[in-house]
């Protein structure tokens, strides 16, 4: 969901601002709170090509942060980028976060951008991040909660394929020069094929968040029915085109009215914890 106005969109959900994201937001609340900015020590699980490490420290939203990945290449290439912009207070390291070890009350703050749905033992690296935490340390996610293995209820199915039927060829083609096919619902010896990481556990994540952390700040950001529908084809709306904005807007005032009537829920949140 990498399109402008759906980005504006979740700024505005979780802010109130649409130019103000997850962690400039993060940085207003810990700074009303007094907490120390940057924040002194992190740990970033899942940091893929390491984006958000050096997001964070050149915004000086954290000083020092440590990125966790198991791809050797993606770590190889988060190493090399962070070279490049010469960033002496980031590292990487390749770790199986099924299987991390972090020492005991060690850091101010661990962020999870897009990787806690990938877990199974979510228990298991829950207790870790709490006990690296150093008193009233934050835990920070920005998550997929949605139904495991991608088993999109009904309702979902249903709103995103009148939506797609709704559109003009030219919004609804893909890459490829296909025509983008209605939304389905994979079934979960696909999707354990495909990936057996995908969604594992993500409708549990919160469930089992709060027997470990206290949440101080969440915001239900949408997604049930935009990430159906505009994935592959985000790119084709035009945002200074009218026709186009307003297409991208109806499905914006679907998914509020379909959430707020308790039809669907909110597939991704952020959230902003501490320790119990």
């Amino acid at each position: 969901m990498a399109h402008p106005l759906v980005q504006k969109r979740i700024n505005t959900l979780i802010s109130g601002d649409p130019d103000c994201d997850a962690y400039s937001h993060l940085a207003q609340m810990l700074a009303r709170r007094r907490w120390p900015l940057p924040i002194p020590s992190a740990v970033s699980l899942g940091c893929g090509f390491g984006g958000l490490e050096r997001s964070l420290t050149s915004r000086r939203v954290v000083r020092d942060i440590k990125g966790y990945d198991f791809s050797e290449a993606a770590i190889a290439e988060a190493r090399r980028l962070a070279r490049q912009q010469q960033l002496r207070n980031v590292s990487y390291r390749v770790a199986d976060l099924e299987r991390l070890v972090l020492s005991p009350i060690s850091v101010d703050a661990v962020f999870a951008h897009q990787s806690i749905h990938h877990i199974d033992g979510l228990e298991r690296l829950f207790s870790q991040i709490r006990e690296a935490l150093k008193p009233h340390g934050i835990f920070h996610l920005h998550e997929f909660v949605g139904p495991n293995r991608f088993q999109w209820t009904k309702a979902q199915l249903d709103l995103v394929n009148e939506y797609l039927t709704s559109l003009p060829p030219r919004l609804r083609r893909l890459p490829s020069g296909a025509k983008k096919p209605l939304a389905r619902r994979p079934t979960v010896d696909a999707m354990i094929a495909a990936d057996p990481t995908e969604a594992v556990r993500s409708s549990e994540i919160l469930v089992v968040l709060r027997s470990y952390f206290t949440i101080v700040d969440q915001h239900q950001i949408g997604g049930a029915l935009l990430h159906l529908a505009l994935g592959e084809i985000a790119q084709n709306f035009d945002a200074d085109e009218p026709e186009d904005r307003a297409h991208l807007e109806r499905l914006f005032a679907l998914e509020d009215r379909m959430m707020a009537e308790g039809v669907i829920d909110s597939d991704f949140v952020v959230v902003t914890a501490r320790r119990v």
